[in-house]
């Protein structure tokens, strides 16, 4: 098991403000659920960062989108096959394995805000390798317009997970949350990359 993994499962037996109303940096709040979906928000600080996002939660899906600092970066997460443990109790609330799997998204989230706060020219440079690699199979790509949910999407969400779990050392869970972030960061933020 990767040394990250173990930290993130080692922070899972603290208590958490989410579980037990016991101080701790992350806090959610549930602001409507039902036993087929879960809406809510969570708080966190992060290297003295406030952050914010919401999610949505499902019994077999878990989306993660950050308001601030940077709004528009995804983590999102779907049950494994053959998987007995979903994400929703049946009361709407949040199972073990789905507060787990919020952890992992959080953990997602991070290592997205620090390239993006460290090596923003290091994800352009990627994201432009790759629509390069694509128009040299003949394929029709605008830059920072692809569809994560078509053939074409996914081609480059496997790749974009690829190269930067190769180059950056971590895997994402959704490699179609991690092209639809970098996309929408290199929309809103294109300062920071100087397009």
């Amino acid at each position: 098991m990767p040394a990250s993994k173990q930290q993130i499962e080692k922070e899972l037996n603290k208590p958490s403000k989410a579980n037990t109303g016991a101080s701790n940096d992350m806090q959610l709040f549930l602001e409507s659920s039902t036993s087929l979906k879960a809406k809510g928000k969570l708080q966190l600080t992060y290297l003295n960062e406030q952050f914010e996002g919401s999610f949505i939660a499902t019994p077999n899906l878990i989306k993660l989108k950050t308001i601030q600092p940077f709004k528009g970066m995804v983590a999102a997460v779907g049950l494994e096959e053959g998987s007995l443990s979903p994400f929703l109790q049946s009361n709407g609330g949040l199972s073990k394995a789905g507060q787990q799997q919020i952890y992992f998204l959080v953990f997602d989230i991070f290592h997205l805000y620090n390239l993006f706060r460290l090596k923003p020219q290091a994800l352009l440079a990627l994201y432009q390798e790759a629509l390069a690699i694509l128009k040299k199979k003949g394929e029709l790509v605008e830059f920072g317009k692809i569809d994560p949910s078509s053939d074409l999407g996914n081609t480059l969400a496997i790749w974009l997970h690829t190269q930067v779990k190769q180059k950056f050392k971590h895997s994402y869970c959704s490699p179609k949350g991690l092209l639809y972030s970098f996309q929408n960061l290199l929309k809103l933020y294109a300062d920071y990359f100087k397009v």
